[in-house]
């Protein structure tokens, strides 16, 4: 990690976790007041502010996608995902 000498325009997601089960971690987190951001992207169109993407995952194992973003008290975009297996 460092410290950037430049700015994001905040398109992009700045920071993503792994988790095990999104719909749990969602569910929490808006019990928490996040609010989900719902996209509407050819290749990953969100339901319920999680999105299904197939074949978007580093991992050889996986063949796809479930992710969800929100958004930080600066703006910055935030993500979680899981892998599909």
């Amino acid at each position: 990690m460092f410290r950037s000498t430049g700015s994001s325009p905040d398109t992009f997601t700045q920071m993503a976790w792994e988790v095990d089960d999104i719909e749990a971690v969602v569910s929490e987190l808006r019990r928490r007041g996040v609010v989900f951001e719902e996209v509407d992207a050819p290749g990953f169109p969100t339901r319920d502010g999680i999105a299904e993407i197939e074949g978007n995952y580093p991992s050889k194992d996986a063949r796809g996608e479930r992710g969800a973003w929100f958004r930080d008290s600066e703006g910055n975009l935030l993500g979680g995902g899981q892998p599909v297996r």
